[in-house]
């Protein structure tokens, strides 16, 4: 908004990706300063896209992920893989089932013989 005076914006966005949280973290650090560095940021824009400021045109905004899908798929790869392999021994809760050997089988026969009781 324009005032006789000044300009007066508000800005805000989300903390859903580090270059979000790096850039308000940088911007909250400068306290009052920063509508000087915004405008200074703007202009450096402008020495880059010199095309923006012609009559009619609107800048393509242009967001890159912060990780590509490669690494995305990667990653997912990656925690199927550690939880089919099941969780490691360090974080095994004493006393629950995973401390137990595998031995469903004997347990299933012992079952059994138990019902032929009834």
């Amino acid at each position: 908004m324009r005032t006789p005076e000044k300009f007066r914006f508000t800005l805000q966005w989300g903390a859903e990706t580090a270059e979000k949280v790096q850039a308000g973290s940088f911007l909250q650090n400068l306290g009052n300063r920063k509508s000087e560095f915004v405008v200074l940021a703007v202009t450096e824009y402008f020495t880059a896209h010199p095309d923006v400021l012609l009559a009619g045109h609107k800048p393509k905004i242009v967001v890159k992920p912060s990780y590509t899908r490669e690494q995305v798929e990667a990653l997912v790869r990656s925690i199927v893989e550690e939880r089919m392999a099941g969780p490691p021994p360090s974080q095994r809760v004493p006393g629950s089932h995973d401390d137990e050997p595998d031995t469903a089988e004997p347990d299933l026969d012992e079952m059994l013989r138990n019902l032929e009781l009834f």
